[in-house]
């Protein structure tokens, strides 16, 4: 709103906009966009007097300022990220780099101004259909009953056999016109540029964890471990909410999408849609996965940014302890320093609790030990070539014995397994006895790394199961939680 309010929201929405939303981009440089909005600038010299009111009223400055564009282009992106502004928010990069990015909210203004523009293309075919496959999808996945989902499974069936029936009979297959391909990557492009700007709320979420915890931090009465306590407690509620929830299962798949799905249904379909020219040019949807990529990288780094600010709030309120306590010792010294010679010359009586023995103490604490080395025993035999000395078989098929425990593979053993039951609950015991462990006890912690990214395996802390392996022809068992599958 504040925006919106300005004196040159026109100019001002127009510059960010195509800078970042017509581009793509999600950073940029704080140089290389003063630069641009210096251009920009030149370009609307009969408008730049609405944006000087706009400054004279946040911020005093010299006339002779405002006649250097470049100068002028600083502050306006200054203001832009003060707080009383907030268009968009400067940082530090990871390479020491200051960058610009949008705000959560001016993701949502330019959303919102997109979605109500006016357009002389409107689809509602393609709309229908994606509600009637999600409520499709919500009904097939909602239904406890076995039998009305096994009925449902059973008509799926029949459709697709139907449709086989037909291509062979035919040998043609029905596709999708010029207008029905358009209006559905509208509103992929539409729904995907709308996703980008809603990583920037989850951004903002984790960027408050932060600041709550500096709040935290300020009170006096804050001890690492109250500090410590929050922070795990907010990110546990963080990845147990609904959003957290949804973005683990997004960036799962986005980070293991080794076999480039996305890019390769993306090149098809718009391959396809050039034959049919269908006047789709847009070239977004072509990088989606690497703009998707880079959007939930940076909520995953905003998260280390997290961790390792709380490492370095932890450390100052120990190097801070460590300092308190060091100053007190040497005023102890600088005390005793200036209180025994009075003592030695008798000027002074000995204070209660003072005992003075002769020579020196012996003291026995880590700190006054002195190092000790062991004995070395100088060897001048000759030394052997290493093509000369034998190498033990076990160690050499442990290099080349590496593995990788692919979670996918898993994955698929459980929903299968789960076909196999009709749906119904198992253990991972139960499970095991199907598919048996091949990889040893690393394959048995990745299924509890697996089940604190869903709800459909559960943890029972207060019952166990016993797991048997083998291991280099030896049976290994394992007491282990009860891990349930829903």
């Amino acid at each position: 709103m504040k925006l919106l309010r300005s004196h040159a929201a026109h100019l001002t929405i127009s510059f960010l906009y195509v800078t970042f939303r017509e581009q793509h981009v999600q950073i940029i440089p704080s140089d290389e966009l003063e630069s641009r909005l210096a251009v920009f600038l030149q370009e609307h010299r009969n408008e730049e007097q609405l944006l000087d009111e706009e400054m004279g009223t946040d911020q005093a400055a010299p006339a002779e300022i405002f006649n250097d564009l470049q100068t002028k282009a600083k502050m306006l992106v200054s203001l832009w990220c003060s707080d009383e502004k907030a268009y968009i928010r400067r940082y530090h990069s990871a390479e020491g780099i200051p960058v610009v990015e949008l705000s959560a909210s001016v993701e949502r203004l330019f959303t919102w101004l997109e979605n109500s523009e006016p357009t002389q293309f409107v689809g509602t075919e393609s709309r229908f259909q994606n509600i009637l496959l999600q409520l499709r999808d919500l009904k097939e996945h909602t239904t406890e009953d076995p039998a009305a989902r096994i009925a449902e499974l059973k008509e799926s069936q029949r459709r697709i056999d139907e449709e086989i029936r037909e291509i062979k009979s035919t040998g043609r297959a029905e596709t999708y016109s010029p207008v029905q391909v358009r209006e559905r990557l509208e509103s992929i492009s539409r729904d995907s540029r709308g996703l980008l700007g809603d990583f920037r709320q989850v951004e903002d979420n984790f960027r408050s964890i932060l600041q709550e915890i500096y709040r935290e931090q300020s009170e006096a009465e804050a001890t690492r471990g109250t500090i410590l306590g929050y922070t795990l407690d907010t990110n546990h509620r963080m990845r147990v909410s609904p959003q957290g929830q949804t973005f683990s299962s997004f960036w799962d798949f986005i980070s293991q999408d080794s076999d480039d799905e996305i890019g390769s249904l993306i090149n098809a379909i718009l391959d396809s849609a050039e034959t049919k020219d269908t006047g789709w040019s847009d070239t977004f949807l072509t990088h989606l996965k690497l703009y998707l990529y880079q959007a939930g990288h940076k909520i995953v780094e905003q998260n280390r940014v997290l961790t390792d600010r709380i490492n370095r709030i932890l450390s100052q309120q120990a190097a801070g302890e460590r300092h308190l306590v060091a100053q007190l010792t040497a005023d102890i010294k600088k005390e005793m320093l200036t209180y025994l010679p009075r003592i030695d010359s008798g000027a002074a009586q000995v204070p209660a609790g003072f005992l003075f023995i002769e020579g020196r103490p012996e003291l026995f604490f880590p700190q006054a030990r002195y190092p000790v080395f062991p004995m070395q025993t100088n060897d001048f035999t000759e030394m052997r070539a290493f093509d000369e000395q034998t190498v033990d078989p076990s160690s050499l098929r442990e290099l080349f014995t590496q593995f990788y425990i692919d979670e996918r593979v898993l994955q698929k053993h459980a929903a299968e397994f789960r076909s196999e039951r009709n749906g119904g609950q198992f253990t991972l015991a139960e499970l095991i006895n199907k598919y048996p462990v091949e990889k040893g006890l690393a394959e048995i912690v990745a299924w509890y790394g697996m089940a604190e990214h869903t709800d459909r395996m559960q943890v029972l802390t207060d019952r166990t199961d016993v797991i048997r392996f083998n291991r280099n022809g030896a049976v290994v068992s394992v007491t282990v939680p009860r891990m349930l599958f829903v």
